[in-house]
């Protein structure tokens, strides 16, 4: 009997920020229930063969993303997540949300959240190593060129919680330098995630309370180094914070 993926147990979203976190966040995302979350999503294998979409038919009223594909009666699907692609760790993360509940309420409860971003290249190979995002190095990405849906604002804060760090976050440009101000590129966008990572490292202050517990996320000398991290994507956490799913370019002894 062969295994069907789950998406709140092999969606990268799930492994980054744990099946509840990512259940929780799903939920805010498409403004349903797990009910009907179960109802819109399904699975397509990868043309590779290498594992599945998970990818919905319905999305909220007031919400207009590209659909990424067509049901076979041509029906609108939306990409949610991809299985992982089982080649290194996936970095665990504490999703981001607004601490006061009004906060809460207004920026991620009752915001319009965007769907998540996924750098695929062309080559059909998920993820961008944080090398070439930090040096722009972004056009062999497969809608590099394509305008990011990041909801409409003019700024955004990216945001990192490594596990044994203090949260970082970075504010950076969404609109372009031109006088209409368009939504930047998707090749620009990895291309900013790509420099707030780079400062997240440079800026490294260690949670003390964190420390023991998370030892083996240790960066630097004998633990990770910039060049074992990939971007797979990013998801929109609330109205103005976005959160990078990273991961290992080998297998992590935890």
């Amino acid at each position: 009997m062969s295994y069907t993926p789950d998406l709140l147990i092999d969606g990268y979203i799930s492994q980054s920020f744990s099946p509840n976190s990512a259940e929780d966040y799903l939920h805010h995302l498409l403004k349903t229930d797990q009910s009907g979350l179960n109802q819109s999503c399904q699975t397509l294998l990868k043309p590779d063969g290498s594992g599945v979409l998970f990818v919905v038919r319905s999305i909220p009223e007031n919400f207009s993303p590209t659909p990424f594909a067509q049901d076979r009666d041509g029906r609108p699907l939306w990409l949610l997540d991809y299985s992982i692609v089982r080649m290194g760790t996936v970095i665990p993360q504490a999703r981001w949300s607004p601490d006061n509940v009004a906060d809460h309420r207004n920026h991620v409860a009752e915001a319009i959240l965007q769907m998540p971003i996924f750098f695929m290249q062309k080559n059909g190979i998920l993820g961008l190593s944080l090398d070439d995002a930090i040096n722009g190095r972004c056009q062999t990405l497969r809608d590099a060129r394509v305008q990011a849906q990041l909801g409409g604002k003019t700024t955004t804060h990216i945001r990192i919680a490594w596990p044994g760090y203090n949260e970082f976050k970075r504010q950076v440009q969404i609109r372009d330098e031109t006088p209409a101000k368009n939504p930047i590129t998707i090749g620009k966008f990895a291309h900013h995630v790509g420099r707030s990572i780079e400062a997240f490292l440079r800026n490294l202050t260690p949670n003390q309370t964190q420390r023991a517990e998370f030892d083996h996320w240790t960066i630097g000398q004998g633990g990770i180094n910039p060049i074992d991290i990939r971007i797979i994507g990013i998801i929109h956490v609330s109205a103005g914070s976005w959160m990078p799913i990273l991961q290992l370019c080998d297998v992590w002894i935890l």
